[in-house]
């Protein structure tokens, strides 16, 4: 079987070096999203359970050490119709958590995670000290948080990380939305 590189497993990391978001994918992009390689999809599903479990313990240990969402915050949580925007929370750290599992600890490193500015664990959202009031990186972090309200977390993952493997960070729709509307929530538009 075919190893696959998880790139930066689901934890919707920003760069934010004015990263080029593709807004539309080639018919070729849709068709491999549509019908993914079986090496693919099947790595995912070897690690999905793991990843769950290490993401539920991860949210769960990172939500009391954040601050909830102040008054424009929540005003985008609401647009986004965020399920329950009182949990979410912003958690403000210098090194992001890694898994303890060996496997996908080596994973998240070769893809990156770990070096990220902002990332989300289910209502945590993590963010390096110098974003910890930035109305921009916030939003986008709140446009996965709407992300996985609407798919469910198990599903939110399995996509996030067909994206990623077959068309990349750059063309990943999940992305692309998260790109197309930051900028509008974080000025006050609702779009």
């Amino acid at each position: 079987m075919q190893t696959i590189t998880l790139p930066m497993l689901p934890f919707c990391c920003l760069l934010l070096a004015g990263s080029a978001i593709a807004a539309e994918l080639t018919p070729a992009q849709q068709q491999a999203l549509a019908n993914p390689p079986a090496s693919v999809t099947e790595e995912i599903e070897r690690y999905i359970p793991r990843l769950l479990a290490w993401y539920d313990k991860a949210e769960a240990e990172l939500l009391p050490q954040g601050r909830p969402l102040n008054p424009a915050e929540l005003t985008i949580a609401r647009t986004l119709k965020i399920q329950h925007p009182d949990r979410v929370r912003i958690v403000v750290l210098e090194t992001f958590l890694l898994p303890d599992d060996a496997e996908l600890h080596a994973e998240a490193e070769q893809g990156g995670m770990g070096s990220e500015d902002a990332r989300t664990m289910g209502d945590a959202v993590l963010l390096k000290p110098y974003l910890h009031e930035n109305p921009t990186v916030i939003a986008h972090e709140l446009v996965h948080i709407a992300q996985h309200d609407r798919l469910g977390r198990a599903a939110f993952m399995r996509r996030y990380l067909t994206e990623l493997e077959v068309v990349g960070y750059d063309a990943a729709p999940l992305e692309a939305e998260a790109y197309e509307r930051q900028d509008a929530l974080a000025a006050g538009q609702a779009n």
